[in-house]
């Protein structure tokens, strides 16, 4: 008898001792969220995201995405910013401190602010930990403004949740770590919310904890779950695990969607990866094909970091029962939705060190009429300790203005988006597509492969920018001084070092859109190896051969995983030989 996918994965993961994984914890309408620089003294590069009034998105990654290897630095740390504007109270949830900047911005705060802190009871009590908590409980240096709560009974169930509550009116929360692990060598978000009816309910969550001494399954559920932001514009809604049913919550997202994608750290849990595998071979979600919603139609993007040099026999388990779907290919795949999933990082990534420690899930919802895509944002890990035991804390942020900084929009396959094509419009997760290898069970012409399978081995970055002067038609005089004319277009010849090791040989982009009608300004978007690259944007004929009458532009660039640079080209004046260049047509 044949398993269903759904099966062979429960099956598979029995194979192993169930273990709890600790680890850190860490439809689009085109609208755009707003950049801002924060201030930090003047010295970060790096943009927040302002989605809708009172709502604010930053992207965390000290390594990869920094000014050396981006436009759209990243490396800034919002936590301290969020810290000094504490003016009369702070409250912070968050699973163990052992950062010295950390402690050092929460007693200089102890000023003016009185600090309440929920931790994990484990972290706590551990010798390496204890010290940062002395400190701040010391009452010579904490101004008699800090007092600190624990959970009652530590690992394996952890106060896992992280968050922050500002002068009772400001939250903020997300996947970024403040531990010294998490701070330097993963990537996270932090989002925002400016409202104090936001902030009443994670007061609740927070009172719970601190006053109350609930925690886990004692918690109860209190609180409203929607509220209306930016003027109807969008809808947040605030979740707690466990008391909320955190893998309910992800199932229901997947369910009415057509179109999903996910990035986190840990995924070892067995139901929810039995009904993404039900998803994908069609046997569960919604299926609406008056509005064009097949199992045939649906495509999952799927990162997990804890794979491979990573991860543990139990999320090895899972990842390879998915992987197993893909089969051999499109022939051969059991999913009928198409499916990308990232290869496991390789030493040389792990040595590096850096975490996917995000934990977000997009969803189109494109199978319900006048669906509203979401994206939910949680503290929590896909694993069964994250979704049934842990306090964690988790956001849906509802609707194509809130979702947008974490959409995947189709710019791979478009070519003519360069001149509006500002860095703030690649979504986070379309960055970390780039970042990794990946696989996928969809034909190498799919559109909805989230770039060309020539470097899906190789970790990449996205150039964007202009080809100035271009004309499709150019006309030249022969060596018999006859004029001629000939179809022109651009490709791109790519050379260098990979940013983990080895050379770039050989590769051609052809993506040019040379069309002056839909392309009238020459723009491009291409995506390439990471590393120190050198590009040329040579010209060529109709048939992709290259016109020697032209001098290839040619820019060296610095870009990491996932990185972003604009870079505008101008190919030079014809050469002599063949020919010179005539009147008529124009050229470059």
């Amino acid at each position: 008898m044949l398993l269903s996918r759904a099966s062979r994965i429960a099956l598979a993961i029995l194979m192993f001792v169930t273990a709890f994984a600790f680890g850190c914890g860490g439809g689009d309408d085109g609208t755009k969220p707003s950049p801002e620089s924060p201030d930090a003294g003047g010295t970060n590069v790096a943009k927040i995201y302002r989605l809708l009034p009172g709502v604010t998105v930053y992207g965390v990654d000290h390594t990869y995405r920094t000014a050396d290897f981006t436009d759209d630095a990243k490396e800034w740390d919002p936590v301290f910013d969020l810290i000094s504007q504490a003016q009369t109270s702070l409250d912070v949830a968050v699973m163990r401190i052992n950062r010295q900047s950390f402690v050092d911005a929460l007693l200089d705060r102890s000023i003016t602010a009185h600090i309440r802190i929920v931790t994990e009871k484990a972290y706590y009590e551990d010798p390496l930990y204890r010290p940062f908590y002395q400190q701040l409980l010391n009452p010579l240096r904490n101004n008699g403004n800090i007092e600190i709560v624990t959970d009652n009974d530590g690992s394996p169930r952890l106060m896992h949740s992280r968050f922050l509550i500002i002068d009772h009116a400001k939250v903020a929360l997300g996947s970024y770590n403040f531990s010294v692990e998490g701070c330097e060598r993963t990537m996270g978000d932090v989002v925002v919310i400016n409202d104090s009816r936001i902030a009443d309910a994670f007061e609740n969550q927070f009172e719970q904890m601190f006053a109350e001494g609930k925690f886990g399954a004692n918690k109860r559920d209190a609180i409203q779950h929607a509220y209306s932001v930016g003027g109807g514009s969008g809808q947040i809604e605030v979740y707690f695990g466990p008391t909320d049913e955190p893998r309910d919550i992800l199932i229901n997202e997947i369910e009415v969607s057509q179109y999903v994608v996910a990035g986190v750290q840990q995924f070892s849990d067995t139901q929810l990866a039995s009904y993404i595998a039900q998803w994908l071979e069609g046997t569960a979600g919604r299926i609406e094909p008056e509005t064009g919603v097949t199992a045939e139609s649906r495509a999952m993007y799927l990162t997990i970091n804890d794979i491979g040099a990573y991860g543990d026999a139990n999320e090895d388990a899972i990842y390879d029962a998915l992987v197993s779907g893909i089969g051999g290919g499109v022939d051969d795949t059991t999913y009928a939705a198409g499916f990308v999933i990232n290869q496991p990082p390789t030493s040389v990534w792990a040595n590096i060190g850096v975490h996917l420690n995000h934990k977000f899930l997009y969803a189109d919802h494109a199978a319900v009429a006048g669906g509203n895509p979401s994206v939910v944002i949680s503290t929590g890990n896909w694993t069964t300790q994250g979704l049934d035991l842990n306090d964690e804390a988790i956001v849906i942020l509802r609707g194509s203005a809130l979702s947008t900084k974490y959409h995947y929009a189709y710019w791979l396959n478009t070519a003519h988006l360069g001149a509006d094509f500002v860095t703030r419009d690649v979504r986070e997760d379309a960055q970390i597509s780039l970042m990794y290898p990946f696989i996928t069970n969809m034909e190498e012409d799919d559109a909805r492969i989230p770039r060309d399978v020539a470097l899906a081995d190789m970790s990449c970055g996205l150039i964007h920018g202009k080809v100035t002067n271009f004309k499709r038609e150019f006309t030249y005089q022969d060596s018999n001084g006859d004029l001629q004319t000939m179809q022109i277009d651009i490709q791109w010849e790519i050379t260098g070092e990979y940013y983990f090791g080895g050379n770039i040989t050989g590769y051609v982009n052809p993506l040019f859109d040379e069309n002056e009608v839909t392309n009238p300004e020459g723009n491009f978007v291409i995506v390439v190896p990471a590393g120190r690259i050198e590009i040329k944007a040579v010209v060529t004929d109709s048939d992709g051969a290259p016109v020697d009458l032209f001098t290839p532009d040619t820019e060296i660039v610095d870009i990491g995983p996932g990185g972003v640079r604009r870079k505008d080209f101008s190919v030079s004046g014809v050469q002599v030989g063949e020919g010179t260049p005539g009147g008529g047509g124009g050229g470059l």
